[in-house]
């Protein structure tokens, strides 16, 4: 048992131990809880009028350097319940000869994000919509890994003779872990009915209780492994920031999210209130809507006495025995400090403050088939932050995703380019109040080799309909009070 739990902690350490987006579950008109993490706007002409979550959780990790040659999550779940029960011993587990190392790419990075929402509601009725949530996030990302370093870090530095007493220039090195959690509140209006066109605007802004933090941005360093225990460092500009005893910091920034949907509908908008009483609690589909965000800007911040700082550029400096370099714990930006004479100075000006994971999307949803199948396609495109300043860059993406939606079960099938360039295939399930994928299931059925995983898991109580035309289509139903009349197209629409 100790080995595995060496090798997934060694597997996630080394991945950079970010779920991704959560493709499957996240543009479903059934569950505006999760769709208005992507776009505030979105929230708006909900197939529910009310949508509780309980609670929901979720992680996705991937890189494109260290993987678990032939196994799958799946079977490693398995057996973990084998072995609980007695049925099995760790010999079945993966051991470190099972991790493997892809040495054929220029450019390495590797990318966590992990989340946790607690209680948390939308409301959606007729030309508003609001929200309020509450939930935990942590992200990990490395960027800017150069072929060079992914051999020393799968042959160590001081036994690869092969690229000793080579000189080597690194630049643009980012890495970024943020930990926090967040209460979030949102509102969207419909503000422009015409014809057939709705417009929709929403806003989140968030407020921010910073727990843990660390940070590195390597500008240049140039250097030389000239043997198993000496470095020559000619050029060095760098900085680092790290928070050594974790806490809850109520003072931990804010964060505004932006949205806007466009939707061509199959009837008359402008006398249509979705959710709502008015007008006798019609329903009128969309063919298609259009949105388009921005997520995420701002920072989280700590106390800047809860942070150690370092700030380097230094030259020509000899690093005698650095394979037996003893790392403070404490504070482990403090590797070189004898060198630099005014370490408290940086390029980073704010070394408290670390920048969200900004992202801008387009959103694009179609209606195939009776308000039932429908699919999306939705490209994500990561912001990086300033380049003096620390951050995380969020992951791009591109998603294509099938969907089939009724009150009571939705399946979709979410197929992404993680970085545009990893093909990913996912699937989701939704029966009554329980969600449940993952943007990574191959890793879950087959083996083959593993980069990464992804799952999430989402528990509601959505409430369809408004109670005075819950009540009203119940009467409708045993053939009193007014007469209704179930909405066709035209035409024109289909």
């Amino acid at each position: 048992m100790n080995r595995l739990l060496s090798l997934i902690v060694s597997f996630f350490a080394l991945s950079s131990v970010m779920g991704q987006n959560a493709f499957g579950t996240l543009h479903g008109n059934y569950t505006p809880t999760n769709s208005v993490y992507v776009n505030p706007s979105s929230m708006l002409d909900a197939k529910v009028w009310l949508d509780i979550n309980i609670v929901g959780v979720g992680s996705y990790t991937n890189n494109n350097l260290v993987f678990l040659e032939n196994h799958s999550w799946g079977s490693i779940s398995r057996d973990l319940i084998q072995y609980s029960k007695g049925r099995i011993d760790d010999s079945s587990f993966p051991d470190e000869e099972d991790i493997g190392y892809n040495q054929n790419r220029k450019n390495y990075h590797g990318y966590n994000r992990n989340f946790v929402t607690a209680p948390s509601a939308v409301w959606s009725q007729g030309d508003h919509a609001a929200a309020l949530s509450i939930g935990g996030r942590s992200y990990t990302a490395i960027r800017g890994v150069p072929d060079y370093a992914a051999q020393f870090i799968e042959n160590g530095v001081p036994d690869f003779t092969l690229q000793h007493d080579i000189d080597y220039s690194l630049k643009r090195l980012r890495i970024a872990s943020l930990h926090f959690a967040e209460i979030k509140g949102s509102y969207a209006y419909t503000f422009l009915k015409r014809r057939r066109d709705m417009f929709m605007g929403g806003v989140t802004l968030s407020k921010f209780f910073s727990v843990a933090g660390a940070a590195m941005n390597i500008y240049n360093a140039d250097f030389n492994i000239d043997n198993d225990s000496l470095a020559l460092l000619f050029d060095v500009q760098a900085d680092a920031m790290f928070t050594p005893n974790p806490r809850v910091n109520w003072k931990g920034g804010m964060g505004l999210d932006l949205g806007f949907t466009y939707q061509k509908m199959l009837g008359e908008a402008a006398s249509y209130y979705p959710n709502s009483p008015k007008l006798g609690c019609r329903t009128v589909p969309y063919l298609y809507k259009l949105g388009v965000s921005i997520i995420d800007i701002g920072s989280v911040k700590f106390d800047e006495d809860d942070v150690v700082f370092a700030g380097y550029d230094f030259q020509n400096y000899s690093w005698v025995q650095y394979d037996e370099e003893q790392i403070n714990e404490e504070n482990p930006t403090d590797v070189f400090e004898a060198q630099e004479a005014s370490i408290e100075e940086g390029r980073v000006r704010k070394p408290h403050k670390i920048r969200l994971p900004t992202f801008a999307s387009i959103q694009f949803d179609y209606n195939l088939w009776a308000s039932r199948l429908y699919v999306n396609a939705t490209i994500i495109q990561g912001i990086p932050p300033g380049k003096n300043k620390f951050g995380l860059r969020h992951a791009n993406s591109l998603s294509v995703t099938p969907r089939y939606e009724t009150y009571f079960f939705e399946f979709a099938l979410p197929i992404s380019l993680y970085e545009y360039q990893y093909p990913q295939l996912g699937a989701s399930f939704r029966i009554g109040p329980l969600s449940i994928g993952s943007d990574k299931i191959i890793s879950w059925v087959k083996q083959s080799k593993i980069y990464g995983m992804d799952i999430y898991m989402h528990l509601k109580i959505p409430l369809r309909y408004h109670p005075k035309c819950k009540g009203k289509l119940k009467s409708i139903k045993k053939g009193k009070g007014q007469k209704y009349k179930k909405y066709r197209p035209c035409e024109a629409y289909g």
